[in-house]
């Protein structure tokens, strides 16, 4: 879904809602996550205030993703607040130049291109940025199971024994 930014009235805020099951531009969006979205609900707010857009609000979802040590799915909740600060990466705001200490505006601060914001995008990036790192199904995950980890050595050995064998011609 996009909102059109010259659309937004000052003042005005936009207030959209929605959930995964239905909403076919947020299944599309999600489609490329490395976790299986199972649910998802939001809700946002856009309002336009002078040279930029200020959008609050949050989620909260559940999903499978995979386990970085074994490779077996597991279950996952997800929840975020957002409050964001989107200006054009036109120049509409270019700031004074000038050398400044960094606040918490400016650490919230992102760009949209055009005339339009990707809500999709925006949510699929907080979703990314709210799973963890490095997800492990249990802390002491022992990884792959040693039969499964012995069949894929020897497909790797088999691999390798035959570039050993190749001969290049000069």
């Amino acid at each position: 879904m996009y909102v059109t930014v010259s659309n937004l009235k000052q003042g005005q805020p936009l207030e959209v809602t929605g959930n995964f099951n239905n909403l076919e531009w947020l299944r599309k969006s999600f489609a490329s996550l490395d976790v299986k979205v199972k649910s998802f609900e939001f809700e946002l707010s856009l309002e336009k205030k002078g040279d930029f857009v200020e959008i609050e609000g949050g989620f909260k979802g559940d999903g499978d993703i995979f386990c970085v040590r074994c490779l077996e799915p597991f279950y996952v909740n997800f929840s975020n607040k957002i409050r964001l600060f989107l200006y054009n990466e036109d120049g509409t705001y270019a700031g004074d130049g000038g050398e400044h200490e960094l606040g918490e505006k400016d650490l919230e601060q992102r760009l949209f291109r055009g005339d339009r914001i990707d809500v999709g995008e925006l949510l699929r990036e907080q979703i990314i940025l709210c799973l963890p790192d490095y997800p492990l199904c249990k802390p002491d995950c022992k990884g792959v199971d040693a039969s499964v980890k012995n069949d894929l050595d020897e497909e790797g050995k088999k691999a390798f024994y035959n570039l050993k064998n190749l001969k290049l011609k000069k």
